[in-house]
């Protein structure tokens, strides 16, 4: 996608072709901010041997619209669904890394990180998640020591100051020996049968949301999905007993932030293809098998890679019709 070879086609190229070696592969920009081995260690484990791709993010372009952000660099090169992500922080499976080599094999480039990993997630139906330990990735925002110390499992981005970071993990080390890291539900149980002013319950809900996030690297795996299912159970029956909607939404979100769950498979766009779709759908198939047979200097591989990407071009605009024609009639029905 770029004119120029970038840290992140290196490591690709390492990873994906040279050296095998590895189930479960972490990309970290240097401006990400790791609090602690423990804080990394946990959402490896967490995640890892169950997860194809980590991210911060999963933002969908469902129809393969290309008028907005980086969006028209994916034109030609994906059929829609499109997704996209930050990227400072990425992990990757090992199947994630052989599809993405097969690839960029027959498109004989890196196409643009950032909706490169999610939308090839996204086409083969792998599982994708985006943790809350990844929602403080951001892309230009001022951090303070007080929001590492109440979330210091999470992953900060950008903090460009290394010496800062440092004393920062030395004074997390030193407060984490004075912590009481037990936690468990009684506090948040009253909540469901109390009658406590709204002023006190966000207080409240607040302390408890520190004591979580500081508490839960300690857990395992199991145990974290353990809480989860119990955090689900806890909103279930706060609804029946009519709790107020604010306790509900906080419940529910300490049990993403236990466990969160794989993104929503995307269904399928079009239902009845047009005779156009199935034809360029086959000519774009069987341009790749034709790539993967060549050399890939070939002059005849450059060549039938430009008549893929015109292929696909048409083909994304045929599924944008297709999909406006079936709203239409769902609409009518």
């Amino acid at each position: 996608t770029w004119q120029y070879i970038t840290s992140w086609d290196k490591a690709l190229l390492y990873f994906c072709a040279l050296n095998q070696n590895y189930s479960f592969v972490w990309f970290l920009e240097e401006d990400v901010f790791i609090p602690s081995v423990e804080a990394f260690r946990s959402l490896h484990e967490l995640y890892s041997n169950t997860t194809d791709l980590i991210v911060p993010r999963h933002e969908l372009n469902l129809i393969g619209s290309d008028g907005l952000w980086l969006w028209i660099m994916a034109s030609g090169k994906f059929l829609p669904p499109w997704a996209c992500s930050m990227a400072n922080a990425v992990g990757f499976s090992r199947r994630m890394l052989i599809a993405m080599d097969q690839f960029v094999q027959w498109l004989g480039e890196v196409p643009f990180h950032e909706f490169f990993f999610n939308t090839l997630a996204v086409q083969l139906n792998f599982t994708i998640v985006t943790p809350t330990e990844l929602n403080t990735i951001e892309y230009a925002k001022v951090f303070f020591y007080k929001d590492i110390r109440e979330q210091p499992n999470n992953m900060w981005h950008p903090i460009k100051d290394f010496p800062k970071g440092k004393k920062w993990r030395t004074s997390l080390v030193n407060e984490t020996s004075q912590y009481n890291n037990t936690f468990d539900l009684t506090n948040l149980e009253m909540l469901c049968h109390g009658n406590q002013t709204m002023t006190s319950i966000k207080q409240h809900l607040k302390d408890l949301f520190v004591r979580f996030e500081i508490s839960k690297s300690n857990f395992s795996s199991n145990v974290r999905r353990l809480w989860r299912q119990r955090f689900s159970d806890l909103a279930e029956e706060c609804q029946k007993r009519n709790v107020s909607k604010e306790i509900i939404s906080f419940v529910i979100k300490l049990a993403d932030h236990a466990y969160k769950l794989p993104e929503p498979p995307v269904p399928e766009l079009v239902r009845i293809k047009s005779a156009n779709h199935i034809r360029l759908e086959r000519e774009i198939n069987e341009m790749k098998q034709a790539i993967y047979q060549f050399s890939s200097n070939s002059s005849a591989v450059t060549e039938l890679r430009k008549q893929a990407t015109d292929l696909i071009k048409k083909l994304t605009v045929e599924i944008r019709q297709e999909i406006v024609e079936e709203e239409k009639l769902r609409k009518f029905n």
